[in-house]
This record gives C-alpha cells, structure tokens and sequence, in this order.
C-alpha cells in the first residue's frame, strides 16, 4: 500500500471537493494534515478525527499575501515541517468575454494563480533544506483545451501548467517534485455544469488516485495527469512534424499554400475543447457501465 505515514501535507480548498477528498485520501493512508480554507473546515476536520489523523485547520484567503504567510509559519511550527502540498483553493468565473471585468479577472487569477504560487514559495525554502517535497497543482480542461466564456479561468489554469514545468526542473536536485492534475469529478464547484444523468460517472475516484500517486514517494515529476469518470492519461505539449521552408522565400503565402500538409500531423487524442474532453470521458465511461446517454 502507498502510504503517507510521518508525512504532512498542507491542503488548500479542503473545506469541499477535491480538497477535502484528498485530505482524506493522504488521512487513509497516514499523513498528518493541515487545512486550509475561506469556509469553515469544521466538517473535514470532524472526518479526519474520526480516521484518528492529527490534523488542524485554518482560515486562510490563498490570495492574501499576509495570511498565507502567517498561516503557512503556524502549521510549520505546529507540525513540525510540511511535505507535501495541494492547492486546490480555486473560484470559478464564467462569462462572455465582452462582459468579463478587469476586477472578475484579476479575482480568478488571484486566488488560482497568486494563490498556488504563495503557497509554492511560502514553503518552497523549507522543502529544499529539508531536501524532500511534492507539490500539486490543480489545472483544468478549459485551460488545455478551451472553452466559450472561461477566459479567466482558463487562462489562471493554464498558467499553472508553466508554474508546474519550471518548479519541476528548478525543485528537482533537491528532491522536489512538482506536477499537475486537470480532474473533473463532481463536486459543488462542477455539479452545475454536468448534465444529471452523467454526473454519477464522474466520481472522485480517478482524480483522488492520479492525486495520490503524484504525492507519492514514487511520484514522477514536471509530469500533467488527466483524471476522470475511470480515464487516466497523460498530457503533453506536442510539436507537429515542421516543414521546412528556405529562409529567403518563406512568405505567409506560401504558409497558406502548405497548410493543409502542416495541419494533417496532429498530437493524439486532441480535443477541439474542455466540453468535448468531457463528453469524451462521459462517453468512455458510460459504455463501460453499460449507461445511455445523448
């Protein structure tokens, strides 16, 4: 059994969701857990409790420097050290991008990108002297793929994916390791944006084991998992096979001209979308469970 036991972890957006579901998840298997959340974690905490897990939550806004901060030094002096990091405090803002404000974005961009890189960096010093860390980040299928009306989050969930690359190679002489997990599992935060009959496919179940295993001893690392309804997979910025064109003819025209050509060579399984990756897994997973779906 994987296990997390003399291990801490630090578990932000834990009061729900995923969060909540991993601080339980690193709990089964042993870890000591800090909780971090704008809403109370009072119902986390009591699960973790029951498990017998040393555990201790704390309000925090990730996108308050200050809190974070002071957050951050209170659970190193009360457990010790901590190991292992999770952020999955996130906001979700959807609109049509002409109706979008500066201050809806720099919200969404505030607590899923400044949020993960606060908690990076608060304990960034630690895990180097301590020579062991693993850190998650949380992206999203609008940020891989796109999606009408997700501007904002998906731009903060891609830039994620850049955090994670260059943590990844910079933590990586000193035993940290830093990768993503774009998961859809149903959750307050999702409920409202899958149809009835396709959210019993999406448990917790693919994004909780994806997670764990990227917290792990074993963990690989700079590496971007896809975590849903039973589908695991990895994802990678792929370069198609280039054309060459000599330097002193090369137009936009003659781009036009081989376009055809240059766009037949394609990553696999690319989607034209976040929506269609999801009714891609929803599809997959639903002939498995022998279940009909539009």
């Amino acid at each position: 059994m994987m296990g997390f036991g003399g291990r801490t972890a630090l578990v932000s957006g834990a009061a729900s969701g995923l969060g909540r579901a991993f601080a339980i998840g690193l709990a089964q298997r042993g870890a000591s857990l800090a909780l971090l959340d704008i809403d109370s974690c009072k119902d986390t905490l009591n699960a973790l409790t029951a498990l017998g897990a040393d555990a201790k939550a704390w309000h925090c806004d990730v996108s308050d420097e200050t809190c974070v901060a002071k957050v951050l030094q209170e659970a190193c002096d009360h457990f010790g050290t901590i190991e292992l990091l999770v952020a999955c405090a996130g906001i979700h803002t959807s609109s049509p991008f002409e109706k979008l404000t500066f201050k809806q974005w720099r919200q969404q961009l505030q607590v899923d990108l400044d949020g993960s890189f606060l908690l990076c960096h608060g304990l960034w010093s630690r895990m180097k002297a301590q020579e062991y860390g693993r850190i998650l980040l949380l992206t999203g299928v609008s940020g891989l793929f796109g999606d009408p009306f997700e501007s904002a989050w998906a731009s903060a969930k891609m830039a994620l994916l850049g955090l994670t690359n260059s943590l990844s190679r910079e933590g990586s002489n000193t035993n940290i390791r830093v990768n993503s997990l774009c998961p859809m599992a149903t959750t307050p935060m999702t409920e409202k944006h899958l149809a009835l009959s396709v959210q019993p496919l999406f448990g917790l179940d693919a994004p909780l084991a994806a997670g764990l295993f990227l917290l792990s001893e074993q963990a690989p690392n700079g590496q971007h998992l896809m975590a849903a309804a039973g589908s695991i997979s990895r994802v990678r910025v792929a370069e198609s096979e280039p054309g060459y064109f000599n330097a002193c003819a090369c137009s936009p025209e003659l781009l036009a001209k081989a376009w055809p050509e240059l766009s037949q060579a394609v990553p696999s399984g690319l989607c034209d979308s976040g929506e269609a990756q999801i009714v891609k897994w929803a599809r997959q997973a639903a002939e498995e469970h022998n279940i009909e779906i539009e």
